[in-house]
Parts: structure tokens; C-alpha cells; sequence
């Protein structure tokens, strides 16, 4: 184990005899990290927290303190980072704000610098959030979602698997899976670029795209359009979407872009 001396680790800690950890770096009693880690300088690791094996974090992260919440009175709640995530300079996740709660973050997610993830979110495997991307407490991102930079998610919002978030946006409602959204938070197109590469079928992708002309349909009410949706689902990507459409919402889905088709990605 390779540690600085100017490390303050509690004793109680629990790294792996392989970890790293860098110059001024704080690291609490309920922490747990696993195998291949390695800390750079003045990062700051507390509350009930877990890191996954391959992680690397760089200066000045900030994982498992306190939920930027005022109802927050110091009960017992956690933080788990999936294994081989990397968190880029600045970066900040809350544990829960609920007793007992979780913070998550999944495996192979890539935060770059100043990006924030609040208390009690749960974020998915293969993420990638853009310098400055924020997201507020209780959300869901689901597998391979990319957060533009500075793009803000507002509480309680369900990011659906494969979905891509424009920069400098807002996140007002739930974003259905594979879609491609505008600067509002509504859905310009499909990313049909991370389709492709996430192999995704064309057979699949015909199916997601009948399925967004029923679900965008201002012809028709919500639960019209959930029973129809339910009703076209064949394929495993088809089926994925139904499942996200007739979940639970707080916030309710977004509507079609205002400016008209956008185009789908193709970078």
C-alpha cells in the first residue's frame, strides 16, 4: 500500500493492500475501499461509504459527505462507488438523506470535473457526466447515459438507459430511454449513434421509433398512449422502453422538442 504521509486515514478504515493514496487526503472511519484504487491528492472520503475495485479519483473529490439537505440531522446513511469508475477533479456525491438510504453510483461511469451527484440518486453502469453536469437528489440514470456539461437534472427525474442529455440544458421530467434531447429537456430524436454502438438491432430501433410517435402524440392521453406503447412491444429494446413508460413518475415524460425535429445524433 502506497501512502503519503501527509494522509490522514482513520484507523478503523478499510483499504486494500494495493490502494494509493496521494498527498492530503482525508479518508473516515466507515470507509471501505477496494483493490487497484488510487486517490490523488486532497481527496476527501467520509460517512458510510464503499469504493469498488479500479477506481480512481482525482484532486479534490469529494465522496460520502453530508446531503446538501436541511432535513439532514446526521443519521446513518450510504455511499457505494461501482467498481473501475473514475471521478476527474472536483467532482461531489452526498450520501443519503434518508436514514439508512443510499447514494449509488454503478460500475465503468466516467464524471468529469465539478460534475455533482446528490443524495440519494442512483446512477446506472457506463455513465458519463460532463464537467459541471448536476444532478439533484433522487434521481435515476439509467446504463450508458451521457450528461452534457453544465446540464442541470432536476429531482425526482428518471433518465432512461441510453439516452444522451444536450449541454447547457435543463432536465425538467422524465427522459424516456435511447432518446436524444433538446436544450428544454424534451426529446429532439433518438440516439441513434449509442443505439448502433450499444448493438442495438435495427429491428430494434424500427420498433423504438413507432413506439416515440405514439408516446410524443398529443392526440391522446397518458394512459392511452402507455397501453399502446405496452401493446407494440416485441423486441428486448421494445420491451425495455415499455417497462420505463409505465413506471412509477413524479415528475411525469417529456414532450417532443418545440422547435421541431432536430435531428438524431451522429457523433
Amino acid at each position: 500500500m502506497a501512502i503519503h504521509p501527509t494522509a490522514v486515514i482513520h484507523p478503523k478504515a478499510e483499504l486494500a493492500d494495493d490502494v494509493e493514496v496521494g498527498p492530503y487526503c482525508v479518508i473516515d472511519e466507515h470507509v471501505r475501499i477496494g483493490p487497484g484504487c488510487r486517490l490523488f491528492q486532497n481527496v476527501y472520503l467520509t460517512g458510510w461509504t464503499e469504493i469498488g475495485n479500479g477506481c480512481v479519483f482525482h484532486p479534490g473529490v469529494i465522496v460520502g459527505h453530508e446531503p446538501q439537505d436541511v432535513k439532514y440531522r446526521g443519521e446513518r446513511s450510504f455511499c457505494r462507488i461501482g467498481p473501475n469508475t473514475v471521478l476527474r477533479e472536483y467532482v461531489t456525491i452526498h450520501r443519503g438523506t434518508i436514514p439508512d438510504s443510499e447514494t449509488a453510483v454503478g460500475e465503468s461511469c466516467f464524471l468529469l470535473g465539478a460534475s455533482h451527484v446528490a443524495h440519494n440518486c442512483r446512477v446506472g453502469n457506463h455513465v458519463t457526466m460532463v464537467n459541471a453536469a448536476l444532478l439533484a437528489g433522487h434521481v435515476e440514470v439509467g446504463d450508458r447515459v451521457m450528461i452534457g456539461g453544465a446540464a442541470a437534472v432536476h429531482q425526482f427525474v428518471r433518465i432512461g438507459e441510453l439516452a444522451m442529455i444536450r449541454g447547457n440544458s435543463r432536465v425538467p421530467k422524465d427522459v424516456v430511454p435511447f432518446a436524444l434531447m433538446d436544450e428544454d429537456g424534451r426529446v429532439a430524436g433518438m440516439n441513434r449513434v449509442g443505439l448502433r454502438r450499444a448493438g442495438i438491432t435495427a429491428e430494434e430501433s424500427r420498433e423504438i421509433r413507432e413506439m416515440y410517435r405514439v408516446l410524443l402524440s398529443t392526440s391522446l392521453d397518458h394512459v392511452a398512449r402507455v397501453a399502446r406503447v405496452e401493446a407494440m412491444a416485441s423486441t428486448p429494446a421494445g420491451k425495455r422502453l415499455a417497462t420505463f413508460v409505465r413506471g412509477e413518475s413524479r415528475r411525469g415524460l417529456a414532450g417532443r422538442s418545440r422547435v421541431g425535429r432536430r435531428g438524431d445524433s451522429s457523433e
